[in-house]
């Protein structure tokens, strides 16, 4: 890991967002060395299944991993090693590529999911699978022969990326007691992101009016502060070596942290623009997700509204034509307001436990992780979203 993206991260007049995008630039470099290593490493495996790790085919690991993204998820691995250790080693970075092909495995079942066809200004990996098919004139017996092999396929590729997660692990350059504790801490992320997943499909079908706002939030920490915030932190802080308590101490930074970004991807994905969102505007309401944002809407709209807005999320191309309505509703309803007020609620919670994070890991430490929160409170993809909120209220 460069010293210099250390040094500016414990530095308090540096900008977070320049840090970030110079982290991302050492990070790929790590990210697609590895996936070429990987690769070589099973030179005995057939070519496809080596094409699959990497290589310029679409549909490799390596090609769908290196799309664009900010990478911070493993830098708020690299940050949970530093709380317990001041020295960084290229060993750390190398571990952090375990968390970013966790993710990528976890994007790839969660498109199949939710029949995605974009990720990150791009075809989803079951829709390059099934594009395959075709460009090798396959042939079979069943119907949708094609589609069911993109996802037979990308289910497959997800469950490989997840398999070489661990074994970038097992492989770093640490005491094996600490290494096995990451692993074990790792494996307990995994359980914990599926059954958010689990819940947020069951949820997906149930009517608005028998939801409640916590069987939300209790996903969103199981799920998205389980991958993206406390997961991370927690698994790089094991591999430095951290006591139970002091990961249950760094889960009251990261939890909330993870459910405000979360609420800030439910604004982008009503209100961001595609170059935001890297995929349809208005995605979470294609989706018919069921977001904290559409059950206030759902519960301050009048019976007409109401009777709308169920309507749209049982047809996509209702929803894509009444997007502009819903984006309106969210904002007259106060439903946008009120999302911005929990996303500020719930960062006062992350700033209020930097106090025993100093306490327990130093000042150091502190800076780090208030250096994160502050780039997710300052997201700029977030601020884009924003700025479109105001252009219809000042309509």
């Amino acid at each position: 890991m460069s010293s210099e993206i250390v040094r500016l991260l414990a530095r308090d007049d540096a900008d977070i967002h320049q840090v970030v995008r110079e982290f991302q630039s050492a990070f790929n470099s790590v990210l697609a060395r590895s996936l070429e290593e990987l690769a070589r490493n099973r030179a005995h495996l057939p070519l496809l299944a080596r094409r699959t790790l990497a290589g310029a085919d679409p549909f490799s690991l390596q090609q769908f991993a290196l799309r664009g993204a900010k990478r911070i998820r493993p830098l708020i691995f690299c940050c949970g090693y530093l709380c317990l250790n001041d020295q960084e080693t290229d060993a750390v970075l190398r571990a952090s590529v375990a968390i970013e092909l966790l993710q990528t495995g976890l994007l790839i079942h969660d498109d199949v999911i939710d029949r995605s066809r974009e990720r990150r200004h791009g075809r989803t990996m079951h829709l390059l699978w099934e594009e395959y098919f075709q460009q090798e004139r396959y042939r079979s017996r069943y119907d949708r022969a094609a589609e069911h092999f993109g996802l037979a396929m990308a289910l497959l590729t997800g469950d490989i990326s997840s398999a070489l997660a661990y074994e970038m692990l097992l492989s770093a350059d640490f005491p094996p007691e600490q290494k096995l504790r990451a692993v074990e801490t790792f494996s307990d992320v995994i359980v914990r992101v599926a059954v958010g997943e689990l819940l947020d499909v069951d949820l997906s079908l149930k009517p608005l009016n028998g939801l409640g706002e916590d069987e939300i939030l209790k996903i969103y920490e199981l799920k998205t502060a389980g991958y993206t915030t406390e997961g991370p932190l927690q698994i790089g802080a094991a591999l430095g070596g951290a006591t139970d308590a002091q990961l249950h101490l760094l889960s009251k930074y990261a939890v909330p942290l993870g459910v405000a970004f979360q609420i800030q991807d439910d604004i982008l994905g009503m209100f961001g623009g595609r170059l935001d969102i890297g995929k349809d505007e208005g995605s979470d309401l294609l989706e018919a997700k069921r977001t904290p944002l559409l059950l206030w809407a759902w519960q301050e709209s009048r019976p007409t509204e109401r009777a709308r807005l169920e309507s749209l999320l049982q047809t996509v191309e209702e929803a894509r034509r009444e997007l502009n309505f819903v984006r309106e509703l969210f904002v007259r309803t106060g439903a946008f307001q009120r999302a911005q007020e929990l996303v500020a609620a719930h960062l006062s919670q992350v700033r209020e436990s930097l106090r025993e994070i100093e306490s327990e890991f130093g000042v150091n430490a502190a800076r780090l992780l208030r250096k994160i929160a502050s780039y997710i409170e300052t997201r700029e993809d977030y601020k884009g979203a924003l700025e479109r909120y105001a252009a219809i209220i000042n309509r």
